[in-house]
């Protein structure tokens, strides 16, 4: 009789802390849950076209709320290229980016609302290709 006792002694003791385990588990699902919907500033960087060998592109955001945001556009090596600050509720700026190699370009955009910073990286990648077309016709 008294190992039966302790034999459920002890599967109540893991049962119990089963039970405390999973229950600690659900805050922290909770907590992801509102970090997803926390609202992001979209963010878009289009290819214009080029301008002496060089790319055009258009860096463009919408700000729905129409708050105070602050925008930077960095380089990868961390050079600021541009910055503004700004409450316009759509903002729009081309940027010509003087790179003559067919290396990919990397662009770093910082997009900070109230003290939250957002940050996206977004890469130019240039392929030349040649085409020759030769018609020979009968006249």
């Amino acid at each position: 009789m008294k190992n039966v006792n302790m034999n459920l002694k002890s599967i109540l003791a893991a049962l119990s802390v089963a039970v405390l385990v999973s229950l600690s588990a659900v805050p922290a699902f909770a907590n992801t849950e509102k970090k997803a919907k926390a609202k992001n500033v979209p963010v878009e960087v289009k290819y214009i076209g080029s301008n002496d060998q060089s790319p055009v592109v258009e860096l463009s955001l919408d700000n729905e709320s129409g708050e105070e945001i602050t925008v930077q556009l960095r380089d990868m090596d961390g050079y600021v290229l541009y910055s503004v600050t700004s409450s316009d509720k759509k903002i729009s700026k081309k940027f010509q980016i003087d790179n003559y190699s067919l290396e990919p370009i990397q662009l770093k955009v910082a997009v900070a609302v109230k003290g939250k910073i957002q940050t996206e990286v977004f890469q130019i990648n240039r392929n030349r290709v040649v085409v020759e077309d030769v018609v020979v016709a009968k006249m």
